[in-house]
């Protein structure tokens, strides 16, 4: 899955990257909290857990030190609105979590501008619906103001570019290929760029 195949480029990189700032089902997984999306019956980032537990662990006790995770997070409260919760506070899954916290931005905000370059992949919330665009919006917007060089990649990124004013060009690299993107950083060949290279040979 998408957010098991970022764990896994988390343990690629290695020490080539200082800081990981987490979000959305990355996020959860590598936290390990009771939190999760239940999915007809199935809670799914749970079975994930489970099932990649090894290789969540090893990231976890290799890079800690470099890995952030969410302090709060957003669900639907029961008036329909915004509603947010310290991870601290949750001792048990009662709510679908659709997003990162206002004080987890504010934390992420910081080594985000004393960075010389930033890479993104994916959204840290179900950002369609604007209750949980929040942290995805609030996170691109500080990217956006450094001078630092920035790769956005992922279909979902780039399409909360577009639907909340902020332009492309405020970002060094801007692509909708997500899996291709994080494969390319960590060095792995990609078949299509193979292709392209052994057509140019011929």
């Amino acid at each position: 899955t998408k957010a098991t195949d970022v764990i896994g480029v988390m343990d690629a990189l290695d020490d080539r990257v200082d800081r990981f700032l987490l979000g959305g089902a990355q996020e959860q997984l590598a936290a390990g909290h009771p939190v999760g999306h239940d999915l007809e019956g199935m809670d799914l980032f749970d079975e994930q857990w489970e099932r990649n537990r090894e290789l969540i662990e090893s990231v976890l006790d290799e890079r800690g030190d470099a890995i952030r995770l969410a302090s709060d997070l957003a669900y639907e409260g029961e008036d329909g609105g915004r509603a947010e919760v310290a991870v601290e506070d949750i001792d048990e899954k009662r709510e679908a979590y659709l997003d990162v916290g206002a004080a987890t931005v504010d934390g992420y905000e910081p080594p985000i501008r004393e960075s010389d370059a930033v890479f993104v992949k994916g959204a840290l919330g179900v950002f369609e619906d604007e209750r949980f665009a929040d942290g995805t919006v609030g996170v691109l917007d500080a990217i956006a103001e450094t001078d630092c060089f920035s790769g956005v990649g992922g279909g979902d990124t780039s399409r909360a570019i577009g639907m909340y004013g902020l332009s492309e060009d405020d970002f060094s690299h801007v692509s909708i290929a997500g899996g291709a993107y994080i494969r390319a950083l960590t060095g792995e060949p990609l078949p299509a760029v193979e292709a392209l290279e052994a057509a140019a040979n011929r």
